[in-house]
């Protein structure tokens, strides 16, 4: 499962950069840089009339037991879920990333990248509740170079497809169930 990602300090990425800019603009103090977690509020991208837009979204969903947030949805059924089936949709949302973390079966944290890619395009699902943007994060079975640490991946789309996952349900379905991109793990 996807919990813990990167975002922005030390990207030189201009795309990554200008929406830092925009979100510091529009939403100064309403989001977090660095290590996101579970509960933590994100820079995040959706489609509004047709035009992507940067919003602060918080990551997970609050739960049904225990106070517990919801943070990942399988690709593979959310359009089965009721808790996902509405967000797939009408309410999908990208998390730029700079990496992503993930443990090993003997806790070893590793951060994950893609060489060409300075930024990571997560693909999420989100709700308005109480006024605030809520997102969870799309996962898939991993892929070969991620096996070795977790069965488990995000999804991850590359620039090109960030607006066809936006506003397009039809193309949303597809990248949903294209390959992955080939990752580099490194101890964090």
């Amino acid at each position: 499962m996807c919990g813990r990602y990167t975002y922005g300090p030390g990207c030189s990425d201009e795309k990554m950069i200008a929406l830092l800019r925009v979100m510091e603009r529009k939403y100064p103090g309403a989001y977090k840089t660095g290590e996101i977690v579970p509960g933590d509020p994100a820079p995040a991208m959706i489609a509004q009339r047709d035009k992507i837009v940067a919003v602060p979204a918080i990551f997970g969903f609050p739960g049904y037991q225990d106070g517990r947030l919801l943070i990942n949805a399988r690709a593979e059924t959310a359009a089965q879920k009721k808790t996902f089936a509405d967000s797939l949709k009408d309410r999908r949302i990208i998390l730029p990333a700079t990496g992503f973390y993930e443990w090993d079966p003997a806790m070893t944290k590793y951060l994950f990248t893609v060489n060409a890619l300075p930024v990571l395009y997560l693909c999420g699902l989100y709700k308005l509740i109480e006024g605030q943007y809520r997102f969870v994060i799309l996962t898939r079975a991993a892929n070969e170079s991620m096996a070795e640490t977790h069965d488990r991946m995000p999804v991850i789309v590359d620039e090109t497809n960030v607006r066809p996952y936006l506003t397009d349900e039809a193309a949303a379905i597809e990248i949903l169930a294209s390959a992955s991109p080939r990752l580099t793990r490194q101890k964090a």
